[in-house]
């Protein structure tokens, strides 16, 4: 920016240097059209230096109101996948099976008591009646709420959960999920994917092909949007804490 500050400078001194030049050696008409012409290109240039200068700003700003709806829309599938899971057992990568579960599934309401019991074998094994107790929870089913009325009430935006809308751009989350033997147990894996560019379609690919290649902190590595891993057990998202919660 600073370089582009200079080159302005520099070119309007040009101008002045040659409006003074053309003062001297031309007649009061010719000076008149020469430095009209002369400053509305200055006027041109400078609005397209401006412009170049504001296009990464405008970009940064286009850029973070989209990422931020669609973070918003992971913490979303993040939070149907977990309670998929507590129902299902697995977590799942189909539509269909989302929308129904939400319409025809029920959270079961546990009571839990935390009890001891006698144990018997090693109280009998050491020749006595009650000496040694076992720590039980005992848990007691007393309701059941259907998963909509609970997650969504009025609203059917669940079955558009991975779907992006905004500025009149539509991207799609790519959802996936895996079975995993870790520490020789099979535990369920999911993760959920999508492109940048696919939010970013409408802007400069320059600066869309930079921020495919973001690296730091305070933005999100690489050219994808990724909540989970087919890896590892993780379901974290990949965006700082600036675009909402990633825990």
């Amino acid at each position: 920016m600073f370089q582009l500050v200079i080159i302005v400078v520099v070119f309007a001194l040009v101008v002045f240097g040659l409006v003074k030049v053309f003062d001297k050696y031309l007649n009061k008409t010719s000076r008149l059209i020469i430095s009209i012409v002369l400053w509305a290109i200055a006027v041109v240039f400078s609005y397209f230096i401006y412009e170049s200068i504001q296009a990464p700003i405008k970009f940064e700003k286009i850029k973070e109101g989209r990422f931020k709806v669609a973070v918003a829309k992971f913490q979303e599938i993040k939070n149907i996948q977990q309670a998929y899971k507590s129902v299902k057992g697995t977590y799942t990568d189909n539509m269909d099976s989302i929308i129904k579960f939400v319409e025809n599934e029920y959270f079961v309401i546990l009571e839990r008591k935390d009890t001891s019991v006698v144990d018997v074998e090693r109280n009998k094994a050491f020749g006595i009646d009650s000496g040694y107790f076992i720590d039980k929870v005992i848990t007691k089913e007393i309701g059941r709420v259907k998963v909509k009325d609970s997650l969504y009430k009025d609203s059917d935006r669940y079955k558009r959960l991975n779907i992006v809308k905004v500025d009149g751009i539509t991207a799609e989350i790519k959802l996936e999920t895996k079975m995993k033997t870790i520490n020789e147990t099979k535990v369920p894996l999911f993760k959920a994917s999508l492109a940048k560019a696919a939010l970013l379609t409408d802007l400069d690919k320059t600066l869309v092909d930079k921020e495919n290649k973001t690296k730091s902190v305070e933005g999100i590595d690489g050219d994808m949007i990724v909540l989970g891993s087919l890896d590892e057990v993780n379901l974290t998202g990949n965006w700082p804490k600036k675009y909402g919660k990633n825990e």
